[in-house]
């Protein structure tokens, strides 16, 4: 699966929104059209349950939020009834770090099977935010209520953000004392921009007008590096996306047949600036980060429907093959692995030096073994190499956590080359988003 969101020099942390089981509950010879999502919010050791949580459930082929929003009961669960398809959840509370926890963090989606129940257990964490306060309000057009608005309260360089309900609601929390310029963002509207200054622990209300749009266009092409024994994908996804947050603008994705040079074009696109970003399914191509290294993540200036560049390029590259454990390409279940100490086995990657290894808590999305300490800008102290394709978990004792039977788990490996940089090296590509999923048992 090809981001192109991806750091200089750090592959993105990607939160897994927990493991999901499902479970048959009914047959017959015509399957049902719906099914069940159901799930528990916790917090702490031992477990405690957590009301009035915020879930907001999004379809993981368009990333748009669904009417689905719902908030935990005093015993911490959630239920709802959702159309077979696949989707993903967030969720918000008030003194908690979200799930998944920085929105630079992508969620594993999810299927919803006909008559049956998925089941999505989530734990949260307290906020990292001390006296956070807190913005709530409405979006309305002219209609009333908005649902479905991505909502950003912006200051500085940081965004805290959140989606409106079907009745246009919106709550974003943990929001550090600061004075903040809050806005609406969903095709085909404008939004108003009013400022909110956020005192600590308390709540500021600020209202948000939206007003239809002209149809912007965003072009873009696709140029693909050919590696050996990489095929092209049957279907691309491209999205805008907030230039801070990285969270897609909602109605502002769009998928069709791959070709080698693509052109997209978006409706109802406000003036402003945005990430592009591509995705796939799993399919063995993923984003070129030597590309992202030298030109930087793709970007767009939209200004009275002109598009600036025009065209956006998007490069990438074949993904490195991991081998086991993994989750197949088909499939975001994880695989059963006995033991916590598993080896990660792939494959050679062409003109690759070394190989950079990650493993990640799939229920926090935060890492635990290896990776990119974040700086980008020197050696990342938490990267862990090896020349061979096969290393044991925390071989070098410098795992930050050991791993637990009954958790879920995601592990990557990037492959880095050497060169004449400070650095000494740089990275050349990276195994899929979304497989490396393992259960331990």
């Amino acid at each position: 699966m090809l981001y192109t969101n991806k750091r200089i020099f750090i592959a993105l942390v990607f939160a897994l929104s927990g493991f999901l089981q499902a479970c048959n509950s009914g047959g017959g010879s015509t399957a049902p059209a719906t099914g069940t999502l159901s799930g528990t919010v916790t917090t702490g050791n031992p477990a405690t349950a957590l009301a009035n949580v915020s879930v907001i459930i999004f379809d993981a082929n368009t990333n748009a939020p669904t009417n689905s929003s719902m908030s935990t009961d005093a015993s911490g669960k959630y239920s709802t009834t959702l159309n077979v398809g696949s989707y993903y959840v967030k969720l918000y509370k008030q003194g908690y770090n979200p799930v998944p926890a920085s929105a630079l963090l992508s969620p594993v989606p999810f299927t919803i099977t006909g008559g049956a129940t998925t089941i999505n257990d989530v734990a949260m964490t307290a906020s990292t935010v001390s006296n956070g306060g807190w913005i709530t309000g409405k979006v309305s057009n002219s209609a009333g209520g908005l649902g479905g608005v991505l909502v950003a309260a912006e200051a500085a360089g940081a965004a805290y953000t959140s989606i409106s309900d079907s009745s246009g609601n919106y709550s974003i929390f943990n929001v550090p004392a600061a004075s903040y310029t809050v806005k609406a963002y969903i095709a085909g509207y404008s939004s108003t921009a009013p400022a909110a200054t956020v005192t600590a622990s308390t709540a500021t209300t600020t209202n948000l007008s939206v007003t239809a749009n002209a149809a912007g266009v965003v072009p873009v092409t696709f140029n693909l590096i050919a590696q050996t024994g990489v095929t092209t994908p049957a279907r691309m996804v491209v999205s805008l996306v907030h230039p801070v947050t990285r969270e897609t603008i909602p109605g502002l994705s769009l998928s069709q047949n791959f070709s080698s040079s693509m052109s997209y074009s978006f409706s109802g696109v406000a003036d402003g600036s945005y990430f592009v970003r591509a995705s796939y399914a799993n399919d063995t191509i993923v984003v070129d980060p030597d590309y992202i290294v030298k030109f930087g993540e793709p970007s767009v200036a939209v200004s009275s429907t002109t598009a600036s560049p025009n065209p956006v390029q998007i490069t990438a590259t074949g993904a490195v093959g991991l081998v086991s454990p993994t989750n197949a390409l088909s499939s975001t279940g994880p695989v059963l692995v006995n033991g916590t100490t598993p080896t990660f086995n792939w494959n050679a990657y062409p003109s690759a030096n070394d190989y950079v290894v990650e493993v990640m808590d799939a229920a926090t999305g935060a890492v635990i073994w290896g990776g990119f300490n974040g700086t980008g800008t020197s050696t990342p102290s938490k990267k862990v190499t090896t020349t061979s394709t096969s290393i044991v978990y925390n071989v070098d004792g410098a795992a930050t956590a050991a791993l637990i039977a009954g958790k879920t788990y995601r592990w990557r490996i990037y492959a880095s080359k050497n060169d004449s940089s400070s650095l000494g090296w740089h990275l050349i590509s990276m195994s899929e988003d979304q497989v490396g999923l393992f259960t331990v048992q």
